[in-house]
C-alpha cells in the first residue's frame, strides 16, 4: 500500500515538475544595483529562446506597489512572450515599514521618493545599461508604462530622458512636473478611465487619492505634450471595444494620443486582478494596447 502511494506522489509529482518550471520561467528574474550608494531592484522578464538585440518595456508599479504585484497584475510577460520583447519591472521606493509598500519621486508626487527627492531618473537610466549587461538590448526601442504614480514616472523619463525612451503610456496618471519641452521626440499615449477617482480625469484631489495631492488634469496634461510635439488641433473617434480615441495633428513622427474609457476607474485595463476586472468597464487590455502603440517607434542612435 505504501509502496504504491509512494509511487503515485512521485508519478503526480514528475507531471507537476514541467508546469512549475514553466511557471517559474514565465516570471522574471530579480536583480540589484547601486545608484548613489543605494541598493536599488528590478525585475527583468526574457522570453524564451528569443533573439537578441530586443525592446524592452518598463512597466512601473503605482504609488504603495511594488515590482512583483505589477508583474502579476499587468499580465505583460504574456504579451512580451508573443511578441519578443523584454520587460523591465523597477522597484520604487519604500520604508523601513513598509518595504514592499513603494513609490517614484515623479515631481510633485508621490510619498517619500518625492519627499526624500530621490534621483529616479538616474537609476532607471542606470537600469538600461545594466539590462545591457545580462542581455542584448536594442537601445533604440526601449518605451515606458506605468499606472498611477508610476505612469507620473513614465512622463518625467520622457521629459528628462528623452534620449533612452521611444515611446510611453501613461495609465491613470498624470504629468507632475511643471515643465516637459524635452518629450518632443517620444510618442505618448495616454490611457485613462473617466471616472477615476484617485487621479481624476478633470484634475484635483480625487475622493479615493491617498497621495494628498492635487494632481493635474489629463487635459492640460496632453496640452503640455501636445505643445511640446508642436501638435495644432485633435480629433475624435470611438473604438469597437468602448474606449474614446483622441489623437492630436503633430507634424513629427511621434503622435500623442488619449484613449478615454468612459465608465473606466483605476485600474489597469485587462488586468489580472479581482478590482481591475470589477473597475475596468471596457473590453481591451492595456498591456497589448501599449506595445501595440509602442512598437511602431524607435529612436535614431
Amino acid at each position: 500500500m505504501r509502496t504504491t502511494l509512494f509511487t503515485t506522489l512521485l508519478s503526480s509529482l514528475l507531471l507537476l515538475a514541467p508546469l512549475l518550471a514553466k511557471a517559474a520561467s514565465d516570471e522574471g528574474q530579480l536583480l540589484e544595483m547601486q545608484v548613489n550608494g543605494t541598493t536599488r531592484s528590478y525585475k527583468l522578464y526574457v522570453p524564451s529562446n528569443a533573439p537578441g538585440p530586443l525592446p524592452l518595456m518598463i512597466v512601473m508599479h503605482g504609488g504603495l506597489g511594488n515590482a512583483d504585484e505589477t508583474e502579476r497584475t499587468t499580465g505583460m510577460n504574456r504579451v512580451a512572450s508573443s511578441n519578443q520583447f523584454m520587460v523591465a519591472y523597477p522597484n520604487g521606493t519604500g520604508t523601513r515599514l513598509m518595504k514592499k509598500r513603494r513609490t517614484w519621486n515623479a515631481g510633485k508626487c508621490c510619498g517619500q521618493a518625492a519627499e526624500q527627492n530621490v534621483d529616479d531618473v538616474q537609476f532607471i537610466h542606470g537600469m538600461l545599461a545594466d539590462i545591457a549587461k545580462h542581455h542584448p538590448l536594442d537601445r533604440s526601442r526601449v518605451y515606458a508604462t506605468g499606472i498611477s504614480n508610476g505612469a507620473m514616472m513614465a512622463y518625467r523619463l520622457a521629459c528628462e530622458i528623452p534620449q533612452d525612451i521611444a515611446a510611453i503610456i501613461p495609465v491613470s496618471g498624470t504629468l507632475a512636473l511643471n515643465n516637459c519641452s524635452g518629450a518632443k521626440s517620444v510618442a505618448v499615449l495616454h490611457i485613462h478611465g473617466a471616472k477615476d477617482s484617485n487621479v481624476p480625469y478633470a484634475g484635483g484631489m480625487g475622493e479615493n487619492a491617498i497621495a494628498g495631492v492635487a494632481h493635474r488634469s489629463v487635459p492640460e496634461t496632453l496640452q503640455i505634450m501636445a505643445k511640446a510635439h508642436n501638435c495644432t488641433g485633435s480629433s475624435e473617434q470611438n473604438l469597437p471595444d468602448g474606449s474614446q480615441l483622441t489623437s492630436w495633428n503633430c507634424p513629427s513622427q511621434t503622435p500623442v494620443q488619449l484613449r478615454l474609457i468612459p465608465n473606466g476607474e483605476h485600474v489597469w485595463p485587462g488586468g489580472d486582478s479581482r478590482r481591475n476586472r470589477k473597475l475596468f468597464a471596457g473590453n481591451f487590455s492595456a498591456s497589448q494596447a501599449a506595445w501595440d502603440f509602442a512598437q511602431q517607434f524607435q529612436k535614431n542612435r
